[in-house]
């Protein structure tokens, strides 16, 4: 297993890449080992400088992470008087006019993104528009095929909810929807086929509404922003340090940018949580598709996004070290849930986990756990949140 940083001499030695262990506080860790020289190459908190922080740069995934990051780092220092660094929330880019620098053209240029209500309904719109003229389709194309069309405007905006979902997963994938063109339709049941007929609304009949609009997808003009962003650091545009705190990489233009700070020598990537005790074999398991054997369950995995993300930094985890260590009880407990969310190809470990396991040592590490049932997602996120 990776050593934990201890000091500033493990940060050359390690390059800049480092982890949280899931027991720790994220947040309130990350700002200790800033101040103590431990996060930054070179870079040594001066409790006498009120601006020691402020030419930093710090990406955090959330505006609530930011927020709870300008109050840890307020704590820090104890009451002396500082400029806190640049906190920037990756995921919400669109809620944030101005929230990143406009001195590049590409941002100056975007169309503002559509809010979500006035999403919905715009979809909404489409899709009984593309009710009305089923008939046609059906006697045309699917005259044997049995069709449950929206009956309603109520139906068609709850329609639009899963519509609007998959061409958000299409734009933060980057991917093309002119290759639905090599599906073979004619090879599957006629309801695969009305479904590539209804997801016209969204490769050919969306953007026009949106053009009318003047206004941009969401997903894509997050995209367009973090490769601004990514373009301006390559550049050298920023030259203070810059820190990306808590990120996953899973959106493809937030790995970009995090493989761009990475490149840097003032840059630092810390991801929260890095499994550092799978085997190397399980963690080869997580995307199979690496070795030329697809398996789509893979996705799911949670560490699927940092494989991918280390794969495109070209790490590996023993590149990787912690900044600190989670009390034995709280380790033990992330290595449990870790061997419980293998990957299927490497469940047959489970049985020697169920050998080996301490049942002491397991009740120790649950004992403050509690496992609440919810009747469905809205009751989980509330149970969450409290």
């Amino acid at each position: 297993m990776p050593a934990s940083a201890t000091g500033p001499e493990i940060v050359a030695a390690a390059r800049n890449v480092f982890t949280i262990p899931a027991g720790r506080p994220f947040l309130k860790t990350l700002v200790q080992s800033l101040c103590d020289g431990r996060l930054i190459a070179g870079y040594k908190y001066d409790e006498a400088d009120p601006l020691a922080l402020a030419g930093i740069t710090i990406f955090v995934p959330t505006r609530r992470s930011a927020r709870v990051l300008r109050s840890e780092l307020v704590d820090c220092l104890g009451g002396r008087s500082a400029i806190l660094p640049v906190i920037r929330a990756l995921g919400e880019t669109d809620d944030d006019s101005g929230f990143f620098d406009a001195e590049i053209p590409v941002i100056l240029d975007l169309a503002p993104p559509l809010p979500g209500t006035a999403r919905l309904i715009e979809l909404g719109r489409l899709i009984l528009a593309w009710r009305n003229q089923l008939p046609k389709v059906v006697l045309d194309i699917h005259s044997d095929s049995p069709l449950i069309a929206p009956a309603s405007p109520a139906d068609a905006i709850w329609l639009a909810r899963n519509l609007a979902e998959i061409i958000d997963a299409m734009e933060t994938e980057d991917l093309d929807w002119e290759a639905l063109d090599n599906l073979q339709d004619a090879d599957h049941a006629l309801w695969w086929q009305l479904t590539l007929e209804f997801l016209k609304i969204a490769r050919t009949y969306w953007p026009a509404r949106l053009e009318e609009l003047h206004q941009s997808s969401p997903a894509r003009h997050r995209n367009a922003i973090l490769d601004a962003e990514t373009q301006r650091i390559i550049a050298g545009k920023v030259t203070g340090p810059i820190v990306i705190a808590g990120s996953t990489g899973s959106i493809p233009a937030t790995a970009a940018l995090i493989a761009a700070v990475q490149k840097l020598p003032n840059g630092t990537i810390v991801l929260p949580g890095l499994d550092q005790t799978m085997s190397e074999a399980e963690w080869n398991e997580i995307a199979p598709e690496t070795t030329g054997r697809a398996d789509p369950s893979s996705r799911s995995h949670p560490q699927y996004g940092f494989f991918r993300l280390l794969k495109r930094m070209g790490l590996s985890r023993d590149d990787i070290p912690s900044l600190a260590e989670a009390a034995d009880d709280l380790a033990y407990r992330s290595e449990i849930l870790s061997h419980a969310l293998l990957p299927v190809q490497a469940t047959s470990a489970w049985m020697d986990l169920q050998r080996d396991t301490d049942p002491a040592r397991l009740r120790a590490a649950f004992k403050d756990a509690a496992l609440i049932e919810t009747a469905n997602e809205r009751e989980e996120a509330t149970a969450i949140a409290i």
